[in-house]
C-alpha cells in the first residue's frame, strides 16, 4: 500500500496505481478498476502486479520505474532518515530489548502458538493481532498464560489501550477513571471516542479477541482482565464491550462481577437486554448497544456527566424524525432498500441488530447474525444488505478497508446504480493505524454516487457516522464537515445512524419507540 501511494504521488499524470499481490480478491478489484482482464488473469497468486493508469507515456514509464526500484530496495519506501536495526529472530529481538514486557504479534495464525508459548515461559505479556489462530491453540495459549500470570490480548485483537496509550487501531483519547475489557475492536473504539467527547477518559481498554467469550475458551482472559482492573486504584468504572457471549460464559462473568467485583460496572452485550441490577445497589448496569453503553458509563460517573453525555451523543426521536424526513421526501417511489458498507465488524453487527427490529422482510449480510440471511455473494448486494468489508473474502492478500478504502469506493458506485437503493449507510473510523483521511478518500465516490442517482431521476441518501476523537490526526470535526459538504447526513453514533437509515427507507413509518428504549437511551428505570 505504501508503494502504491508513493507511485500515485510521483506525477500528476498518474491517475491510478496499485502495486499488490495477485490474489483473486486483488485481481478482481483491478478488473473493476478498469485494467485489462486478460492481462490481470495471467498473473499467478505468487506474483506482484504493478498496475498503472497514466495520462501520458512519460508518467507511465516513471511510475513503473519507481515501483520496481521500491520493490527491489524496500528501504526506499520509508520517508525521512528512518534507521531500523535488523533483527532476524525472536531471541535477538528480546536480547536487544531485555526490559520488554509486552510483545505485539502479527504473523500467520498457524505460527502464533509456538511464539506465544515461548514468550509466556519468559513472563512476557502479548497483544496478538493475528487472525486464524485455531480455537485449540488459543485455549492452550490462554490456559498456560493464566498459570504464569501473563496477559494475552487477542488473538484477533486489533485495538487496545494500556495506561492511556493506544495499540493497533486505537484513538487519541484522554486518560481517566474508566477501564474496559472488549471482545469487539471497533466497539471499543466507538465507546472510548464517545466517552472522550463527553470528557470521560479511559486508562485501559483491553481487547481479548472475539473468541474469548465462546464456550471453548470460557472467558479466560476477560476474567483475568477484570481482576487486573479491579486492582487498579485509578479505575472507578469497569466496562465490558462484546457481542453476546455464550450463555454460560455470560452467566459466569456476571456472577464473578456480582460476587467479587467492588467497582461500578457497565456490561454492553450488543443486542442483549437492558437492565440495572438492583441487587447490587445499581453498581451494575447492563445495556444492549454501544450508544447506550456510553450513557451508562456517564451515569455511573454522576448525573452531571450523564446530562452532558446525553446532550453530546444522543438525538431525540423528534429531532431524528425531522432530520430524516428531509431525506425521505426526496426519494422516488421505487427506492426502498438500505445498503450498509461497513469497515468495522462490530458496527456491522450492531447495525444488523437494530435494522432487523425495524425493517420488514429479509436482511442480508456476509457476516449474518440470527434472523439475518447470508448473502449468496459478498460481492453483490440484494434487498437490504449489511456488508462487512473487513471480512476475510475482502482482506485476503490486501490491507483492511480501514487502511485501504479501494473496495468500498468501488462498492459505493455499484450500489448507487441500483434504482431500488434509497440509502447508503457507512462508518468512517479515525485514529492510529487507519487511513490518513478515510473520509477524504471517499468523497469523490460519494459525490459521484449522488450525481449518478440524480441523472437517473432519483435521490440517494447517504447516512454516516464518524468514529473518532477530537485528538485524532485525521481531524474529527473536519471529517464531519467534509461529509456534510457532499450532502451526507452525519449522526453521532452508529446505532443512531442505523436507526436513521431505517426511517429514511421506510419514509418514517418504522416503529422506533422500542429501538430508543432498548438501544438509544437508558430508559425510565434509570
Amino acid at each position: 500500500m505504501k508503494i502504491s501511494d508513493k507511485v500515485r504521488r510521483i506525477s500528476r499524470g498518474i491517475t491510478e496505481a496499485s502495486v499488490i499481490m495477485a490474489t483473486p480478491t486483488n485481481k478482481g478489484i483491478l478488473i473493476r478498476l478498469g485494467f485489462p482482464p486478460t492481462l490481470i488473469e495471467e498473473a499467478k497468486e505468487t506474483d506482484i502486479i504493478i498496475a498503472v493508469r497514466a495520462q501520458d507515456q512519460d508518467s507511465l514509464n516513471l511510475a513503473i520505474q519507481k515501483a520496481n526500484e521500491m520493490l527491489e530496495s524496500p528501504e526506499k519506501i520509508s520517508s525521512g532518515d528512518e534507521k531500523k536495526s535488523k533483527l532476524t529472530d525472536l531471541d535477538s529481538a528480546l536480547n536487544a530489548m531485555p526490559d520488554a514486557n509486552l510483545v505485539l504479534i502479527s504473523i500467520p495464525g498457524e505460527h502464533v502458538k509456538d511464539i506465544s508459548l515461548k514468550l509466556i515461559d519468559r513472563g512476557i505479556h502479548q497483544q496478538i493481532f493475528s487472525d486464524h489462530v485455531s480455537i485449540e491453540d488459543e485455549l492452550e495459549i490462554k490456559e498456560r498464560a493464566v498459570k504464569n500470570g501473563v496477559l494475552i490480548l487477542g488473538p484477533g485483537a486489533g485495538t487496545s489501550i494500556i495506561n492511556g496509550k493506544g495499540i493497533g487501531f486505537s484513538n487519541a483519547v484522554k486518560e481517566g477513571p474508566v477501564g474496559i475489557v472488549a471482545a469487539a475492536g471497533t466497539g471499543l473504539q466507538e465507546v472510548i471516542t464517545l466517552l472522550d467527547q463527553c470528557g470521560i477518559g479511559v486508562k485501559h481498554g483491553l481487547g481479548v479477541g472475539g473468541s474469548d467469550t465462546k464456550e471453548k475458551i470460557g472467558g479466560l482472559m476477560m476474567l483475568e482482565c477484570i481482576k487486573l482492573l479491579e486492582k487498579d486504584p485509578d479505575i472507578s468504572v469497569i466496562g465490558i464491550v462484546s457481542k453476546p457471549p455464550s450463555p454460560s460464559i455470560q452467566e459466569k462473568i456476571i456472577k464473578h462481577i456480582s460476587q467479587q467485583g467492588k467497582k461500578k460496572y457497565v456490561l454492553a452485550f450488543i443486542g442483549g437486554r437492558q437492565m440495572q441490577d438492583n441487587r447490587t445497589g445499581g453498581r451494575i448496569i447492563q445495556v444492549g448497544s454501544l450508544a447506550s453503553a456510553v450513557l451508562a458509563f456517564a451515569k455511573q460517573a454522576g448525573n452531571d456527566q450523564f446530562l452532558k453525555a446525553t446532550a453530546k451523543t444522543s438525538v431525540s426521536q423528534e429531532d431524528l424524525m425531522r432530520a430524516m424526513e428531509k431525506e425521505w421526501t426526496k426519494l422516488s417511489d421505487g427506492q426502498k432498500y438500505i445498503r450498509a458498507l461497513y469497515t468495522g465488524g462490530t458496527f456491522t453487527y450492531e447495525a444488523q441488530v437494530i435494522l432487523s427490529e425495524i425493517l420488514p422482510g429479509l436482511i442480508y449480510s456476509n457476516a449474518p447474525i440470527l434472523n439475518v440471511k447470508e448473502m449468496a455473494s459478498s460481492l453483490t448486494s440484494e434487498a437490504n444488505s449489511v456488508v462487512d468489508l473487513g471480512e476475510e473474502e475482502f482482506t485476503q492478500g490486501r490491507a483492511h478497508p480501514m487502511i485501504d478504502p479501494t473496495i468500498r469506493k468501488l462498492r459505493i458506485i455499484e450500489e448507487a446504480k441500483d434504482p431500488e437503493v434509497a440509502v447508503l449507510l457507512m462508518d468512517f473510523v479515525l485514529g492510529y493505524g487507519s487511513h490518513p483521511d478515510p473520509v477524504g478518500a471517499a468523497l469523490r465516490e460519494i459525490r459521484e454516487a449522488k450525481d449518478l442517482a440524480e441523472r437517473g431521476g432519483r435521490y440517494l441518501s447517504v447516512i454516516s457516522h464518524v468514529c473518532g476523537a477530537t485528538g485524532d490526526t485525521q481531524g474529527y470535526e473536519s471529517s464531519i464537515s467534509k461529509l456534510q459538504s457532499v450532502g451526507a447526513v452525519v449522526l453521532p453514533t452508529n446505532a443512531i445512524a442505523a436507526t436513521g437509515a431505517a426511517l429514511v427507507a421506510l419514509r418514517g413509518k418504522g416503529n422506533i419507540e422500542k429501538i430508543y428504549s432498548q438501544y438509544l437511551t437508558l430508559g425510565g428505570e434509570f
